[in-house]
């Protein structure tokens, strides 16, 4: 009997927009594709995906599809139901499961999950805490840490920027929303700079919620030491990331803290949220710091401006710890295995 497509359909809520979320697929869609899996990307971003998931479903024979993010899943499941009768992988990317699972979306998360083949976490502690609490699933989860990938774009030097030699730069890669809580970094850096005035902070990222940007460029208005660059293409991130000392991620929920990790892979120490997605990736005082608090952010931020050596050393190991932790090789073997299992799977099924 004729073997089904070997077509997979990716579903991704965000491709064109530089957040995690769309550098995770956009990595993955590029390192699976050389690999030799054909896939064809649909991204909720458009303004028209329903009426363009209804066309990849009716042209297609899809061996398989790959989501992330378990909300937007469902959200597709529910305009083409057809689609569940395929096998899904389902890749959770942090909000999913860190506030709709807990709110008034949970049946729909739930749904995608239910509907799912596998479910891929970032870190263990995600399986862990869904194993405990929805132990129907714990079959279906797999831990694959997100792997690091920065392109080499153009170089820009620190002058380009307003930044001189002496200064101890502090990045923020991050989109303009709430969850990101960039008005805490701001205000507990503001305190250092009074005693610090060598400090200062880039703000890299897109502004995605209107209002909340209007509160963060109100609030830095003014403020010379800080700098908003808005969104960069991915491909200049690297050089970016050079012009820095510190890295930061300071948001109330996270799936993986990517920007940080794509810092921290260029010898920069970070400062952490203590918030599930950010905890237990690093080793407090070795690598950088967890936050609870302000006044833990302007503690941190005065060691490691205080103790160069000290900072330098704590960047060597973060960019130990992301070599071996976080490898683009694994990752991309490790979707590779799941990918040829389920493809195997799928073509036994049809032979029966």
């Amino acid at each position: 009997m004729k073997l089904t497509s070997r077509k997979i359909l990716m579903i991704t809520p965000f491709h064109r927009s530089q957040r995690g979320n769309s550098q995770t697929i956009s990595r993955l869609l590029l390192f699976l594709s050389s690999r030799g899996f054909i896939i064809e990307l649909l991204s909720l971003e458009d303004d028209d995906w329903q009426e363009k998931a209804q066309r990849c479903w009716s042209r297609s024979n899809y061996a398989f599809i790959h989501g992330f993010n378990a909300l937007h899943c469902a959200q597709v499941l529910e305009v083409i139901p057809e689609m569940r009768r395929i096998p899904l992988i389902l890749t959770t990317t942090g909000t999913d499961i860190n506030y709709e699972l807990l709110g008034a979306q949970q049946a729909a998360v739930l749904g995608a999950m239910q509907a799912a083949q596998i479910i891929v976490v970032f870190h263990e502690d995600f399986r862990k805490s869904l194993s405990t609490n929805y132990p129907e699933f714990n079959d279906k989860l797999v831990t694959i840490p997100q792997g690091v990938f920065l392109e080499t774009g153009s170089s820009i030097q620190r002058w380009e920027l307003g930044l001189f030699p002496d200064d101890v730069v502090f990045l923020l890669p991050s989109g303009l929303r709430p969850v990101k809580n960039i008005i805490l970094a701001i205000d507990a850096l503001e305190q250092v700079f009074q005693i610090q005035p060598c400090l200062r902070l880039l703000i890299i990222g897109a502004a995605i919620d209107d209002a909340y940007s209007r509160t963060v460029l109100d609030r830095i208005s003014g403020l010379d030491w800080v700098k908003y660059l808005g969104e960069i293409p991915h491909a200049q991130m690297r050089s970016i990331f050079l012009l820095g000392d510190v890295v930061m991620n300071t948001s109330r929920s996270e799936g993986q803290p990517q920007g940080a990790l794509e810092a921290m892979s260029l010898g920069r120490p970070c400062i952490l949220s203590a918030v599930p997605g950010n905890l237990n990736l690093i080793s407090p005082g070795i690598e950088g710091f967890y936050i609870d608090s302000e006044k833990d952010l302007i503690a941190a931020a005065q060691a490691l401006i205080n103790d160069p050596p000290r900072r330098t050393a704590m960047g060597k190991s973060a960019q130990h710890l992301v070599k071996t932790r976080f490898s683009l090789e694994r990752e991309i073997d490790e979707y590779s295995y799941l990918y040829n299992n389920m493809l195997s799977a799928t073509d036994l099924k049809i032979q029966t």
